[in-house]
């Protein structure tokens, strides 16, 4: 039954597939601050990932009401309908890089998003020197609002064919049958063949006491 089960999930895993090579894939952002959080807000298209295609993004972050400058502020996504969400990833105070940037790891199986896993690192000089202007307004605790970077990286996986799978499972399940039916005939052959010498043993003697009656009889 388990490997049957494993081929249906195998089965339903290909018919889930629903993004093709550079679709934007569905994402959301939430914030949290001086213990309160916000609500989900969807990305525009264009600061969400593609599907199966790393570049970088600059999301902008408005100033969230109530904020004081030294609060920890953290972020969170999620993608594809809230199917992946990710950690909370600390932003700005104690401990936080500063400037951050985000980098968030995408691991996809043909068509299907797998996995999501998002990680806070400090900017590196390249960055600094390609997008300064905004991450010197980022440092700026005054200033809002900020673009906060975000990497996106993909990671593919190899691709199972489903029906091949199910054929396999099935086969599999198939010699399993066949090992367990000639395992039970060997372990009953022994029995089966005392059986049978039993009937045959009672047949000759019954034929056996009817001629000798017989003979009797006759003399």
């Amino acid at each position: 039954m388990s490997l049957l089960l494993l081929g249906l999930l195998l089965l339903l895993s290909g018919a889930a597939a629903n993004f093709h090579e550079g679709d934007f894939v569905p994402s959301a952002r939430r914030a949290q601050f001086g213990g309160s959080r916000t609500h989900w807000h969807d990305l525009l298209g264009r600061h969400c990932p593609r599907f199966g295609e790393d570049h970088v993004v600059a999301i902008p972050l408005p100033e969230p009401k109530g904020f004081m400058t030294a609060d920890r502020y953290k972020i969170q996504f999620t993608f594809d309908g809230d199917r992946l969400v990710t950690p909370w990833l600390k932003l700005m105070g104690k401990g936080a890089p500063n400037p951050p940037i985000v980098h968030i790891f995408l691991k996809r199986r043909g068509e299907v998003l797998k996995k999501a896993k998002a990680e806070v690192h400090q900017v590196s000089q390249a960055y600094l020197y390609a997008h300064h202007q905004l991450l010197d307004e980022f440092r700026n605790a005054t200033h809002w609002p900020k673009h906060l970077l975000v990497q996106y990286s993909w990671q593919a996986e190899q691709e199972v064919d489903a029906l091949s799978g199910l054929y396999v499972v099935f086969a599999i399940c198939l010699l399993a049958f066949l090992v367990t039916a000639v395992s039970t005939l060997l372990s009953y052959e022994a029995k089966l063949k005392a059986f049978m010498a039993d009937i045959a043993g009672e047949d000759f003697t019954a034929s056996g006491s009817s001629a000798a009656a017989a003979a009797v009889k006759g003399d």
